[in-house]
C-alpha cells in the first residue's frame, strides 16, 4: 500500500457520528406497485452537490416516475423550505456543476431526429448554459464543447476552459460543406466569466497536442501527441511559465500491449513529481511516482496482485480540485476501496464509514471551509442514500430509489472460479430468496474491453433475482483491470474461450449446490447481447433460452464502423474476431427474446434485424421487442422502456424459456 502521507488537515468529525433524520419532500413514499414497476421507476434524486460556500445544495430531482428531471436548489440552513426549481421545456437536463457560490453550469440534451445517421451520431443534440442558482435572471447559452480545465481558485468569478467555440449550428454548416469536424476543430484555452459566459483567449493549443494536464498551481505542464508513423503516443512536459519549451518524457507504442502508461495527476508534495498508472514491465498496472526532471520512474506507490490500479481519488474540496488524495482498488470481497495517501482524509473517511460498515461510502461534495459535506452510500440493499454532514451528525437528504425497500433486494456476493483451461474468473452473484439450487441467469457485461465492476446495487441483477433467478455476472477474459494477460487472452475469442468462461460459471454454481445446470438462461446487453447470440449457436448447448439486448450479431460489420480510428483499428482487427453469429443461424438450438432500441447509435438495430432475417430463413423461434426511442446505453432507457422490457423478460423466462419455462 502507499507509504507516503501528506500534511494533516483539521478533522471535521469525531470517530463516531450521530445519525439524524431530515423530514422533507425529497424522497417519495413506498408505493403498492408491483415489484417490476418499482425497478422501472427512475431515481428521484441524483447528483447532489454543495455550493462551494456550503450555503446551498443542488441536485437533479425527478418530477414523475419517468424522470423528467429538473434541478432543485435548497438553502442548507432551511432544507424544508420551498426549493428554487430550474428546468427546460424541450430539452432534458443531464447534469450540472457549480461554477461559483452563485452560478451553475447545466448540461442539456434533446432528441432532434428519429433516425441514426452514423456510428454514435445523428439522434441527439447537446447544449450547455449558465444560470444563477437563485433562479433570477436569464439562462446564458455557452459553447457546447466547453470543458472546465481549472477552477482558478484565486479568481472566484472566472474559470479556465477549453473550447473550439463551435455550437450545433456551426457543426451543421461545416458538415453541409463536406468538411470533417475533426480536421478543423482545435480546442484552445479561454478565461471565462462565470456570471456572463464571456470568454477571452489565454493560449492557443497546438493542434498536434492533446491530453493537457495542469499542475496544482494551474500551469499546463503535460501534454501528449500521437505519432502516426511510429504508432506511438509521446508524452511531453514543460516547466511552469509561458515561455518554457516542451520536452519529451515518455513513449508508449499502441502496438506494445504490455506497455501501458497514463498520467493520474501531480504529487501535492512536489510539483515536479507526478503519479502515473503503468505496467513498467509487469502484467498489471501499478501506481508509480514519476520524476518530470529525470523523466524516470522513482517509486512504486501501490500495487494489488491480479489488478490494474489505474484510477485516482481526488479531493472534493472546491479549493483543491484535481488534488489526488488516494487510489482506487478492489478488496477480496470485490468491493471498491480507496488507498489514501492523505492521513487526514483516511481518518475522515473511516469515521463516516463506521456508521455504514457494510456500504460503499463516498464524500460527494464539501464546502471550501469543510464545515459541511454531502455523503452518498450504497449497498445491495441500499440503492443509494444521500446525507448531509454538519455539526458532527448525519442528516438524510433523500433516497435515490425510495420505492425499493431493503426486503425487496437480494444479497450480492463475490466469488472466483476456474474456467476449463484453468484461468481464474472473478464473478458477482446476486442470490434470490429461498433455498437453492436456483434457476440461473448468466449476465455477461458489455464492452468487452472495459474495467467492469457492477455497483453494489445493480438494477438488472436485482430485478432478475426478484423473479427468483440466481444471477452470475462474470469478469470473463477480455475484462480489463485484471492484468494484460487477462485482456490479451480474449483476442480472436469472441464466442469461443470468452463464452467458455461464461458457461463454466454454470458448472461452478452447480458444484456449489447454488444453481440448477438444467435451468439456465443468458441475458446480456451490447457485447453481452453478442454473447447471448453466440450462446444460441454453441454446442453442447447449456442454456434453455437466451435474451440478447442491443446485441452485436456481426462483429466484422461493427469493427468496420471504427475504421476511422487510426489508433484502434489494428487492435480491433486482432481482437474483435471469433464467431460471426449472423452466419450461423442454422445452428440456433434454443428460443430467444431479442431486445433492441430503435435509436441505438452504438450498436445499430440492424445488427438484430439481420439475425432475425436469418432466423426466419431457418424457421427458428424468437420474439423481438423494439424499444421505441431508446438509444444504446442504460441511461437512455426510460420508465416506459424498462416496464416493457422487464414485463416481457419476466413473462418470457417464466413461460417460454425452453420447455415449460425457466
Amino acid at each position: 500500500m502507499c507509504r507516503r502521507k501528506l500534511m494533516f488537515r483539521k478533522l471535521l468529525l469525531s470517530a463516531s457520528l450521530a445519525l439524524t433524520g431530515l423530514t422533507g419532500g425529497v424522497a417519495i413514499a413506498q408505493t403498492d406497485d408491483a415489484i417490476i414497476e418499482d425497478f422501472a421507476i427512475r431515481p428521484v434524486m441524483r447528483g447532489v452537490q454543495l455550493s462551494p460556500d456550503g450555503q446551498r445544495i443542488a441536485y437533479r430531482a425527478a418530477q414523475t416516475r419517468l424522470g423528467d428531471y429538473i434541478i432543485e436548489v435548497r438553502d442548507v440552513d432551511d432544507l424544508t423550505a420551498e426549493p428554487v426549481r430550474l428546468g427546460a421545456d424541450r430539452m432534458s437536463i443531464t447534469g450540472f456543476s457549480w461554477l461559483s457560490d452563485d452560478m451553475l453550469m447545466v448540461n442539456f440534451e434533446q432528441q432532434v431526429r428519429d433516425q441514426v445517421r452514423d456510428q454514435n451520431q445523428g439522434v441527439y443534440e447537446y447544449k450547455r448554459a449558465i444560470v444563477r442558482a437563485d433562479g433570477e435572471g436569464r439562462w446564458t447559452e455557452i459553447y457546447d464543447d466547453l470543458s472546465i480545465v481549472n477552477d482558478l481558485v484565486d479568481e472566484p468569478d472566472f474559470v479556465l476552459v477549453r473550447t473550439s467555440r463551435f455550437n450545433q449550428d456551426d457543426v451543421a454548416r461545416i458538415r453541409r460543406q463536406g468538411r470533417s469536424i475533426a480536421d478543423i476543430q482545435n480546442r484552445d484555452f479561454y478565461r471565462m466569466n462565470v456570471n456572463t459566459g464571456a470568454t477571452r483567449l489565454v493560449m492557443n493549443a497546438p493542434a498536434r497536442f492533446s491530453g493537457y494536464i495542469f499542475d496544482l498551481d494551474g500551469n499546463i505542464r503535460i501534454a501528449n501527441e500521437y505519432d502516426a508513423a511510429s504508432r506511438t503516443f509521446i508524452y511531453y512536459t514543460r516547466r511552469p511559465g509561458e515561455d518554457s519549451s516542451w520536452e519529451e518524457m515518455y513513449r508508449a507504442s499502441v502496438d506494445d500491449y504490455t506497455n501501458r502508461f497514463s498520467v493520474l495527476g501531480f504529487d501535492p508534495l512536489d510539483p515536479n513529481m507526478i503519479f502515473v498508472a503503468a505496467t513498467n514491465g509487469e502484467d498489471t498496472a501499478s501506481v508509480w511516482l514519476f520524476d518530470l526532471n529525470s523523466k524516470s520512474f522513482v517509486e512504486k506507490m501501490l500495487s494489488v496482485e491480479g489488478q490494474d490500479i489505474e484510477s485516482a481519488w481526488y479531493s472534493s474540496n472546491p479549493d483543491e480540485a484535481g488534488q489526488i488524495i488516494g487510489f482506487v482498488y478492489y478488496n477480496d470481497e470485490g468491493r471498491q476501496e480507496i488507498a489514501f495517501i492523505d492521513g487526514q482524509e483516511a481518518a475522515l473517511h473511516n469515521s463516516i464509514k463506521a456508521a455504514f460498515p457494510d456500504s460503499d461510502v463516498y464524500i460527494t461534495s464539501r464546502s471550501r471551509d469543510e464545515s459541511v459535506m454531502t455523503v452518498y452510500t450504497t449497498n445491495w440493499d441500499d440503492p443509494g442514500t444521500n446525507y448531509l454532514i454538519r455539526d458532527g451528525g448525519l442528516e438524510v437528504l433523500g433516497h435515490a430509489r425510495a420505492n425499493l425497500e431493503a426486503e425487496d433486494l437480494h444479497e450480492q456476493t463475490f466469488v472466483t472460479y476456474s474456467a476449463r483451461d484453468g484461468r481464474q474468473i472473478p464473478a458477482y452473484l446476486t442470490i434470490p430468496d429461498g433455498e437453492g439450487p436456483f434457476p440461473i441467469v448468466v449476465m455477461p457485461h458489455g464492452g468487452p474491453w472495459v474495467s467492469y465492476r457492477p455497483s453494489p446495487f445493480d438494477e438488472w441483477s436485482q430485478f432478475l433475482a426478484s423473479q427468483g433467478y440466481l444471477v452470475i455476472d462474470p469478469l470473463f477474459r477480455g475484462t480489463t483491470g485484471l492484468g494484460t494477460d487477462h485482456w490479451l487472452s480474449s483476442f480472436g475469442e469472441w464466442g469461443l474461450a470468452m463464452s467458455d468462461d461464461m458457461d463454466d460459471g454454470i458448472t461452478y454454481l452447480a458444484e456449489q449446490g447454488l444453481g440448477d445446470p438444467d435451468r439456465a438462461a443468458m441475458f446480456g446487453w451490447s457485447f453481452g447481447g453478442y454473447s447471448a447470440f453466440a450462446a444460441s449457436v454453441r454446442s453442447p448447448q447449456v442454456y434453455q433460452c437466451v435474451i440478447p439486448g442491443a446485441g452485436v450479431s456481426d462483429p466484422i460489420e461493427l469493427r468496420a464502423a471504427f475504421t476511422g480510428n487510426r489508433v484502434l483499428r489494428p487492435q480491433l482487427e486482432q481482437g474483435y474476431d471469433g464467431l460471426v453469429t449472423v452466419n450461423m443461424a442454422e445452428d440456433v438450438s434454443v428460443p430467444m427474446l431479442i431486445i433492441h432500441g430503435d435509436l441505438d447509435q452504438r450498436v445499430r438495430i440492424n445488427q438484430s434485424e439481420q439475425f432475425i432475417t436469418e432466423l426466419d430463413r431457418y424457421n427458428k423461434p424468437y420474439e423481438f421487442l423494439v424499444l421505441e426511442g431508446a438509444d444504446h446505453f442504460d441511461n437512455t432507457l426510460g420508465y416506459d422502456h424498462r416496464m416493457s422490457m422487464y414485463q416481457t423478460m419476466a413473462r418470457y423466462l417464466r413461460e417460454d424459456c425452453g420447455p415449460g419455462g425457466l
